[in-house]
C-alpha cells in the first residue's frame, strides 16, 4: 500500500496499522437497483486492520474535475426523461441525494452546486461496505500533482471536495486537508456504516509514472493502478 495512504489511515483514531489488503481495479460498485452500468471505482481495496475489515474506495485524480455538478446532471436526466419516459436518471439523482444528505441548513452549500461524482463515489463505497458486512467505508482521493497539472485545477478540486464534506457533515467539517481523513459520517441510507473521506497527494516530476503509487502483485488497470 502506498506510504501516503497507509500514513493517512493510521493517523485517524478509528483506524490501525494495515494488516492485509486486496485490491480490485475498476471495481463496479452498485449503489441502487436501477438498471444500467453500476458505479466504477478506480480501485476498491478490501483492508483489514486491528479493528477489523473495511472498504477503501480510491478515486485517482490528476487535475480533472469531479464530473458535472448535481444541477447539470439533473438537467441532463430531465432531457433524457423527455425523450424516454422510462428513463430512471431523475429518480436516481433524487434517491442518491436522499441516501446521503439531510435537509439543507442555511449557510450550507446547495446540493445543486456539488459535484455528482463525489456523491456516486461515496454511495458506492458505503453500499459495498454494507454488502460485505463491514462497519467502515472510506472514500479516498489519491491526487497526483505533476509538471503537467495546473495548480488552479487542484485548488478547484480541493474546494469542491471540502464543499461536499461541509454539506455531508451538516456544517461540522469545513474542509478536507491534504493527507488527512475526516469522519465518521453517518448517512441516512446506511446508518450501520461509518463513512470516512480523505485525500492524499503524490507529487511527481512528470505525468507518467502513476503505476508506482499502488505496486503489488496482479494486473494493471487503465490508470496504472495495480491490484
Amino acid at each position: 500500500m502506498p506510504p501516503e495512504v497507509a500514513s493517512c489511515l493510521a493517523a485517524h483514531s478509528r483506524f490501525g496499522a494495515v494488516l492485509s489488503w486486496e485490491a480490485e481495479p475498476e471495481a463496479k460498485l452498485r449503489f441502487d437497483n436501477f438498471p444500467g452500468e453500476p458505479r466504477n471505482s478506480d480501485l476498491a481495496v478490501y483492508v483489514t486492520d486491528a479493528i477489523g475489515p473495511y472498504l477503501l474506495a480510491v478515486e485517482a485524480k490528476a487535475d480533472e474535475p469531479y464530473g458535472d455538478t448535481v444541477s447539470k446532471t439533473l438537467a441532463d436526466a430531465l432531457e433524457r426523461r423527455l425523450e424516454n419516459p422510462r428513463s430512471n436518471g431523475v429518480a436516481r439523482v433524487e434517491q442518491l441525494a436522499r441516501s446521503l444528505f439531510s435537509p439543507r441548513v442555511k449557510g450550507e452549500p446547495r446540493l445543486g452546486d456539488l459535484r455528482y461524482q463525489l456523491l456516486t463515489a461515496c454511495a458506492g463505497a458505503v453500499s459495498e461496505a454494507r454488502r460485505k458486512g463491514y462497519s467502515r467505508a472510506v472514500m479516498l482521493v489519491h491526487e497526483f500533482v505533476t509538471s503537467e497539472t495546473q495548480p488552479g485545477n487542484h485548488k478547484r478540486n480541493s474546494s469542491d471536495l471540502s464543499a461536499f464534506v461541509y454539506r455531508l457533515s451538516g456544517g461540522g467539517t469545513t474542509e478536507v486537508a491534504d493527507d488527512r481523513l475526516v469522519g465518521p459520517f453517518i448517512v441516512p441510507g446506511a446508518a450501520e456504516v461509518e463513512l470516512f473521506i480523505g485525500k492524499v497527494v503524490r507529487r511527481l516530476g512528470t505525468s507518467g509514472p502513476q503505476s508506482d503509487a499502488w505496486r503489488g502483485q496482479g494486473r494493471e488497470n487503465s490508470l496504472g493502478l495495480v491490484a
